[in-house]
């Protein structure tokens, strides 16, 4: 069982490929040909929220629907998000169950606040895969999109690690400063924001924490 979770986090599972894989370990261990019932409706839920958290087209097609030429149209969607109708329809379909997106009565895409809950039942691989994707758009934005639409700055710096939890306080304050600036004005296109601190010498989180607490 250490080993599936071990495997389910690093291909960052989603929670019915988990499902799926853990019920053929158990039927191959067991010798048995059939699948144990299940709660569909539960695998369905932390699916949907799963796939909310880790897959960055849900919250683009969100931001999308604020912006002021935002057309109800899935080949639209498609072309200002660079992805195809199909994937735009599958995201669709979740955002609308989830409650996420509704129609109005003029049959228009309008957003709903809902959170996502993100508990014990939805693993953290979802965050990694989230990250991870961005990691990759933002790759492929250094090389695509022109400097002037885009800004990639960093710093190597030697440090102390007791003042990081202190640090990582002060990009959430900025990052919620910044949002609150950036969505200020008219609303036209959608942009993808991240920040990164992270170690090249090898520390251990004692080291981070115990001089902080």
């Amino acid at each position: 069982p250490k080993m599936v979770m071990k495997l389910a986090d690093r291909l960052c599972l989603s929670p019915d490929q988990f499902e799926d894989l853990n019920d053929k370990l158990n039927r191959d261990k067991k010798g048995v040909d059939h699948k144990p019932a299940s709660d569909k409706k539960v695998i369905q839920l932390q699916n949907d929220q799963y796939f909310m958290v880790s897959d960055w087209h849900y919250y683009a097609i969100l931001n999308l629907v604020e912006t002021v030429d935002f057309q109800s149209d899935s080949k639209w969607i498609a072309m200002r998000i660079k992805t195809t109708p199909t994937k735009i329809s599958e995201c669709l379909e979740r955002l609308l169950r989830l409650g996420f997106l509704t129609y109005n009565n003029e049959g228009n895409l309008v957003r709903n606040e809902v959170e996502v809950m993100t508990s014990e039942d939805i693993p953290n691989t979802s965050i990694k895969k989230r990250h991870t994707e961005n990691l990759e758009a933002a790759k492929e934005s250094l090389f695509c999109d022109d400097v002037m639409l885009r800004d990639f700055s960093c710093g190597t710096i030697a440090i102390d690690p007791a003042r990081l939890p202190k640090a990582k306080k002060m990009i959430r304050e900025f990052q919620d400063n910044l949002f609150d600036f950036l969505e200020g004005g008219d609303k036209k296109e959608v942009y993808e924001i991240c920040m990164q601190i992270f170690p090249r010498t090898n520390v251990k989180k004692e080291q981070v924490y115990e001089k902080y607490q």
